[in-house]
């Protein structure tokens, strides 16, 4: 079967659900410049898909778009992303960030899952609610710190982050429910960044 490295999609801005689902050939080194949001499921296990950005007017990621693209090796997400959906990134073992965009509210379930190059230091202060194995098995987590004070976090949302030591918060121990969420790192309360 011949890899499909190149794409020609002008003036797209949308790609719908299951678009490209299970193409294992599927490994475009871009994608359109003016896309805007990407469905559900679109690119689940294309397997070849090395991507290392995605285009910057991007808002919208579905569901389970980028499941199981066990080489996408994206190290920044557009800036417009306010909110990373279930299982995103599930299983992306190559992808690589260490940031997020500063207004992103909502990390939903298994979003990051076994993401295990994935090297975040910080998540941004405007965060409201991180979900179920959220960063399951993410070995690349050492030392995170929040911006911010969410206002839920699921028990188990770092569970198997082997790596992480230390989380750093800046709320009070019991303000927000569910701490260590499923982790044996230290958690530094009241934490300033002094």
């Amino acid at each position: 079967d011949k890899v499909i490295r190149n794409i020609e999609m002008p003036k797209v801005t949308s790609i719908g659900d299951r678009a490209f689902y299970s193409c294992s050939q599927f490994a475009p080194t871009s994608l359109p410049s003016g896309l805007t949001s990407i469905g559900s499921n679109t690119f689940f296990a294309c397997s070849k898909l090395a991507l290392t950005e995605l285009p910057s007017g991007i808002t919208s990621i579905g569901d389970c778009a980028f499941r199981s693209c066990y080489v996408l090796a994206l190290t920044s997400l557009p800036s417009g992303i306010t909110s990373i959906n279930d299982n995103v990134f599930d299983s992306c073992s190559g992808l690589a960030l260490t940031s997020l965009p500063s207004g992103i509210t909502r990390i939903g379930s298994y979003t990051f899952r076994y993401c295990e190059k994935l090297a975040l230091t910080e998540l941004p202060s405007g965060i409201t609610s991180i979900g179920d194995y959220a960063f399951q098995s993410c070995k690349g987590l050492t030392t995170l710190t929040f911006k911010g004070t969410p206002t839920s976090i699921k028990s188990s949302a770092f569970n198997s982050c082997a790596n992480l030591t230390t989380i750093n918060v800046p709320w009070a121990e019991g303000e927000v429910a569910g701490a260590p969420w499923g982790t044996n790192a230290t958690i530094n309360y009241n934490y300033t960044g002094e």
